[in-house]
């Protein structure tokens, strides 16, 4: 009994000592590089906003999610950057996943699930998972998963955010 009973706390524990990030709380720094290898990092990002969507290739919303992006970042050029963080773990993978989509302006950056400990932060349950993140640095919006439309609604969220 003792031993289900340490079981059970030790469960209860972990479950709590989860850091996802939530919508108000202060991003957590990627651990991601661009496709030349090159480290990404959001503090260099200050003063700005920014839509990133955490994903990989074998995630089928993924796939659809990104194009969509790609529409619809032409409406925030010079406010918003928007990046796509691919987790393959194989880089080569993730590259060729993010080539196909032909991409113009959504920025892909790589962060290998497997070496990564922000991942761990963002904890994403479902894939894609975005975050848009004010230039303070504040996360002000929390997306798990992608349906159709979703784009539209969190544009306009995002046009409402950035408003002057």
């Amino acid at each position: 009994m003792k031993l289900v009973i340490a079981a059970i706390v030790a469960f209860g524990l972990s479950g709590m000592a989860r850091a996802d990030v939530k919508v108000g709380d202060h991003f957590v720094e990627l651990d991601a590089k661009t496709a030349k290898g090159k480290n990404f990092h959001l503090k260099d990002m200050a003063g700005k906003w920014v839509l990133f969507t955490i994903g990989a290739s074998w995630c089928l919303p993924c796939k659809k999610e990104l194009p969509a992006w790609d529409k619809v970042a032409p409406k925030f050029t010079g406010k918003v950057l928007f990046v796509a963080v691919n987790i393959n773990d194989k880089v080569d993978e993730g590259t060729e996943f993010i080539d196909s989509l032909k991409l113009k302006h959504v920025f892909p950056v790589f962060m290998p699930q497997e070496h990564s400990t922000a991942i761990k932060s963002y904890d994403p349950d479902h894939m894609p998972s975005t975050f848009i993140v004010d230039p303070t640095g504040v996360v002000r919006v929390v997306q798990y998963g992608y349906d159709k439309g979703d784009e539209d609604k969190l544009a306009a969220k995002l046009a409402d955010l950035t408003k002057p």
